[in-house]
């Protein structure tokens, strides 16, 4: 009943010789980098009993060490890590039903962190044992929580930010445990991405009506400005500079500060749904 395409949802992941891909029907592989050849395979959702999506499998791995790491879902089993090696499971934690927003590791008070983005919310955990830290809840309609965590480092806040019926949070982890800074409606982000430059977060605000370009300053939680320049959009930051891709195709160079946005240049090279990320 997969009713939303054909095409893969994750990001590969490169980690030394080895490419991990995960699959729209939840299939997850380690080829060698260089022949292509499988190494070995997991099946996401009948093998390991994850959270069946019918939009597919969407979250991306991440390596951390000699594991690579994903979420899958379900009791005792919401997150896993695979040895890279031989994909034999070094830890399975969790009770979380899966998401589809991807991973990423953080450093908190010198201690890495693993941060994952689930239905129930955000969490926390520690990517050698996959012991839960802590859980700051976050739900949205349909379970959809897909855009990746924004980590601020400097305040030790995360933003995240869903669709529908949601918003943003800042969530700021302290040693008493995870505290929310604020929460705001006006940053709805669907299924793209935030970017952080400096003290504030940009993204695409909006689920199926317009979605203006939203600059939101982390520590306050305040609107910058709102922009309908774009429709849509991931974010790329390079040089100083933003590439900007919308889901009609506009591809665009910019700048973006507290101040505003800026379109140096830009051109249509798409004329199809472009709901990923430049590469």
């Amino acid at each position: 009943f997969l009713d939303y395409g054909k095409g893969p949802n994750s990001t590969p992941l490169i980690a030394g010789s080895r490419l991990f891909v995960a699959t729209f029907t939840g299939q997850f592989a380690a080829l060698d980098r260089n022949s292509g050849k499988m190494l070995w395979s997991k099946e996401l959702w009948k093998e390991l009993g994850g959270t069946f999506r019918d939009v597919g499998y969407s979250n991306s791995p991440i390596a951390v060490g000699e594991l690579v790491i994903a979420p899958v879902g379900g009791q005792g089993k919401g997150v896993i890590a695979l040895r890279q090696s031989d994909g034999g499971v070094a830890w399975q934690k969790t009770n979380l039903a899966n998401a589809m927003s991807s991973p990423i590791l953080i450093q908190v008070d010198g201690k890495d962190q693993l941060v994952v983005f689930m239905v129930d919310g955000v969490a926390g955990l520690d990517p050698k044992t996959g012991d839960q830290l802590w859980l700051h809840p976050h739900k949205t309609d349909y379970d959809v929580n897909a855009a990746t965590p924004v980590w601020y480092p400097e305040h030790k806040t995360l933003v995240i930010s869903s669709a529908y019926s949601s918003g943003a949070r800042a969530i700021q982890l302290t040693p008493q445990g995870p505290k929310e800074l604020w929460f705001n409606r006006r940053l709805r982000v669907h299924h793209g991405n935030l970017l952080r430059i400096g003290d504030h977060v940009y993204a695409s605000s909006g689920d199926f009506g317009p979605a203006p370009l939203t600059a939101v300053h982390i520590p306050t939680g305040k609107i910058a400005w709102q922009e309908r320049k774009f429709s849509k959009a991931n974010l790329i930051y390079c040089d100083g500079k933003v590439i900007v891709l919308d889901e009609d195709g506009n591809l665009a160079l910019a700048s973006l500060s507290p101040a505003g946005l800026k379109v140096i240049s830009e051109a249509q090279p798409l004329t199809k749904l472009a709901w990923t990320p430049p590469t």
